[in-house]
């Protein structure tokens, strides 16, 4: 397929019917590679229309329309490295330094913030200072200092599969870095401000060259009302910094920005390892402009919510408990082992997440789709786990 720029500018929607915001998703793609081992058209989708892929934690929706109005203004500046362009990486920064009421020295941007996760390994761990996370929780930097050959210190989750951060503090001390997931993927668990901020506390006096980055992937999602980002304390603490994406809520997994927030001799050591040109100018533009429009974001959760709702309900309605979800996806006790789910939900066209050690004999990561989506597959979920029609049909109205 050719693509030219006014062929690409039908297909993000030059008019109200266009299908952008699905395919600036990227919908599905990091699990596609995952499991074809290859990577298809950047702009066609996936061939089979009915395939339902909630295995990514995608935000099924896309970009909001002011993003995509944002990508057309901005298309012609394609050819322009992020310092040449009418929209750079330090408008992003300042964008989101003000959002914060912080200074631009206290932002990092990158390429999503698997990047942020990555380089905050490199930047903060070594032999002698290894990495803490929890042992059920995003793998990006455990498998980061693996790669390095940097120790690294799992604790057990807690008995609620959330993260246990007594033990996550009393194994922070010495180490280089904290990982602390909040909310956590894959269980979805959520720890409230004040333990967060007890955590904090007790590492920074007990450990105070232990950094500690708070992944706040999923924070617009978050519907308990005693949660708070981690941006204050990552501003007041000199070792503390929080890392957000655009990949999640806002609908941007595949135009690829993130961030982090934290002390300015925080920023400047994890932007010492930042990728040269790693961001693109309709990122910037995107993400600049989403941020200028909270009744997207207002509308997503609101969508997310429902959807998230009605599927913890099939699930509890037949006897399979969940985590407490605070995310767009959930973590379900399927009693089988995730292998044998997702095949199963693979013959029906219904993609749903990897397997998440040490549950993966037990459990299954479920992304949140559109609520209609979500009424089909819990469907094929019935039939996969033996839930008989009469009792799953009176949970579809």
């Amino acid at each position: 397929m050719t693509l030219t720029r006014r062929a690409f500018l039908r297909t993000v929607g030059s008019g109200a019917g266009g299908p952008a915001p699905a395919v600036i998703t990227a919908r599905g793609r990091e699990a596609l590679v995952g499991e074809l081992g290859v990577l298809t058209s950047a702009i066609v989708p996936p061939a089979d229309a009915d395939e339902i892929r909630i295995s990514s934690n995608e935000n099924p929706m896309g970009p909001g329309p002011t993003a995509i109005q944002a990508i057309r203004e901005h298309f012609d500046d394609s050819n322009r490295y992020p310092m040449n362009a009418r929209i750079t990486d330090t408008d992003a920064q300042d964008r989101i330094a003000k959002m914060y009421q912080a200074r631009v020295e206290n932002v990092v941007i990158a390429p999503g913030s698997s990047e942020i996760l990555r380089n905050a390994v490199r930047a903060f761990t070594g032999p002698d200072r290894p990495l803490v996370s929890a042992e059920c929780s995003y793998e990006n930097p455990v498998r980061t200092a693996e790669f390095f050959g940097t120790p690294v210190k799992q604790v057990p989750n807690a008995p609620d599969l959330g993260i246990d951060l007594e033990k996550l503090a009393g194994a922070a001390l010495g180490a280089g870095l904290v990982f602390f997931c909040n909310p956590n993927n894959p269980t979805g668990t959520v720890h409230v401000r004040e333990d967060v901020e007890e955590f904090v506390r007790f590492v920074a006096k007990e450990s105070p060259y232990t950094y500690i980055l708070i992944d706040e992937a999923y924070h617009d999602y978050v519907t308990n009302p005693r949660y708070q980002t981690s941006a204050e304390l990552a501003l007041k603490y000199r070792n503390v910094f929080i890392g957000r994406t655009f990949s999640k809520a806002y609908g941007m997994a595949g135009l690829r920005l993130g961030y982090a927030v934290g002390g300015a001799e925080a920023m400047a050591k994890l932007r010492a390892y930042k990728l040269t040109f790693g961001t693109n100018v309709l990122g910037l533009a995107a993400a600049c402009a989403s941020l200028d429009d909270p009744a997207y974001i207002e509308k997503e959760v609101a969508r997310n919510t429902e959807a998230r709702q009605y599927t913890l309900d099939f699930f509890a309605k037949h006897g399979f408990s969940a985590t407490d979800s605070q995310t767009n996806f959930i973590f379900v006790e399927i009693n089988r082992p995730a292998k044998e789910f997702r095949e199963a939900c693979a013959k029906f066209n219904v993609q749903v997440g990897r397997d998440f050690p040490p549950y993966e004999k037990t459990h299954a990561r479920i992304s949140i789709g559109t609520l209609d989506e979500m009424k089909q597959a819990t469907e094929i979920f019935a039939q996969v786990l033996g839930i008989s029609t009469t009792d799953a049909g009176s949970d579809r109205s």
